[in-house]
């Protein structure tokens, strides 16, 4: 591992973080606008030399000190796989991981297991719930399009119906989803699934609310945690709903393929697991869906060392830091003719990250030209079950710089009076 010298912090330098962090007296709100401060976490990264990486919400990087972590669990892990695989499911797994992931999302061990991704997490509900020909399932125009292929294929398999609920337009009161949402339930309606924050525009969406009112109504809510776990205090237990589901490799940082689903002790069982295991159950129920053959242990081990990292920076101070670059950019462009923000301006709806749209200019094409030409990643929101016809993700991670995105900046506002240079 590498070390703090002569006062200069480096990558993998996990004991000077601490103190770094600690000896940090300036006023959160100064903080955040802080690029000396902030230009010592990005030591703590390995940013890509041959583009500024705006796309921390599609997989974010890890820290130094968390990827040391992993490297010496899988170094370990590979001299005895046979053996090691069970023992680190127990030392680190159950011993560890679990109970601190557990109170990290305000819920306790027996209701949490360890899957590969959000999409593993959701999918295994989505296919698992029972339901009968003519029940519905109801989802908001923001899902993530893998679950709502799911949904269409478990209609062709099983008849059910998906209904469609509109996200409000950032001129809109958040809460109307509320309302829409009940007009939109029947007495067919057993389950509704809606992110906690939109992965097409960052929008924080009223999931608590939302839940309530399902589940008054005898209706059971899956709650897409994948983009704000990380980013917001998550809490299953305060949300209420009946299952949650998240990838920890997003905005908490964990290595890839960690991710967690949460259930309320009343379904367990009663949802089909997608891989049940061969082994009894009894004592840990949750086990059923945990299992899914080999996977990435020193991964799944690691993640304690990506809650201990966040920890130390804070959630409190990463928001802010994230919606103050949010702002800066979004207040520069909002203000450019032919730029449009599909996220609103409103603090408790938006966490830094937003989408946007030239008018006239394929977001496809923008994607690939911005990436290819001019060294900056943003993700194309366009596309099969998309809310936009266009649109472009920008989602900078809290070592992101001002001088970076102002070169986005520049781009979009050329582009915004010119046009593309060159047809991608």
């Amino acid at each position: 591992m590498a070390n703090a010298i002569g006062g200069r912090l480096t990558p993998g330098s996990g004991v000077a973080l601490e103190r770094m962090l600690a000896g940090n007296q300036l006023p959160k709100a100064a903080a955040v606008s802080d690029e000396i401060f902030w230009r010592r976490i990005r030591a703590f990264y390995t940013p890509p030399s041959e583009y500024i990486d705006l796309d921390h919400a599609n997989t974010s990087p890890t820290a130094g000190p968390v990827v040391d972590s992993f490297v010496r669990r899988l170094r370990r892990l590979s001299q005895a796989p046979a053996e090691r695989f069970n023992t680190m499911w127990g030392d680190d797994l159950d011993k560890v991981a679990r109970p601190a992931l557990a109170s990290y999302l305000g819920t306790t061990v027996d209701r949490l297991a360890f899957v590969g991704s959000a999409t593993v997490g959701l999918n295994t509900v989505l296919h698992g719930f029972p339901l009968e020909r003519g029940d519905e399932i109801i989802v908001t125009d923001h899902e993530y399009p893998d679950m709502i292929e799911t949904i269409l294929q478990r209609g062709k398999r099983d008849g059910i119906l998906m209904r469609v609920v509109r996200v409000p337009a950032p001129t809109e009161d958040r809460l109307t989803l509320v309302a829409r949402v009940a007009e939109t339930i029947t007495a067919r309606t057993k389950l509704l699934l809606i992110s906690q924050v939109s992965a097409w525009s960052g929008e924080v969406l009223p999931v608590a609310e939302v839940t309530a009112t399902a589940r008054a109504r005898g209706v059971a809510v899956l709650v897409d945690a994948a983009q704000s776990v990380g980013l917001l205090d998550v809490s299953f237990d305060q949300i209420g709903c009946d299952f949650l589901a998240t990838s920890l490799h997003k905005w908490l940082g964990a290595p890839i393929a960690s991710g967690a689903l949460v259930m309320r002790p009343e379904h367990v069982g009663r949802v089909w697991p997608l891989h049940p295991p061969s082994w009894d159950t009894a004592k840990h129920p949750m086990d059923i869906y945990e299992w899914s053959g080999t996977f990435d242990m020193a991964a799944r081990a690691t993640i304690t060392d990506a809650l201990a990292f966040q920890r130390k920076l804070g959630a409190e101070q990463k928001r802010a830091r994230l919606r103050y670059l949010g702002d800066h950019w979004q207040n520069k462009v909002r203000e450019v003719p032919n730029i449009h923000i599909f996220t609103p301006r409103d603090p408790s709806r938006s966490v830094g990250v937003a989408s946007v749209m030239v008018e006239g200019v394929s977001s496809e094409k923008l994607a690939k030209y911005l990436r290819r030409r001019r060294g900056l990643l943003v993700q194309d929101k366009s596309g099969r079950h998309s809310p936009y016809v266009n649109a472009l993700r920008v989602s900078p991670g809290v070592y992101t710089t001002p001088r970076e995105l102002d070169r986005l900046v520049d781009e979009l506002t050329d582009i915004a009076r010119h046009g593309l240079p060159i047809e991608e």
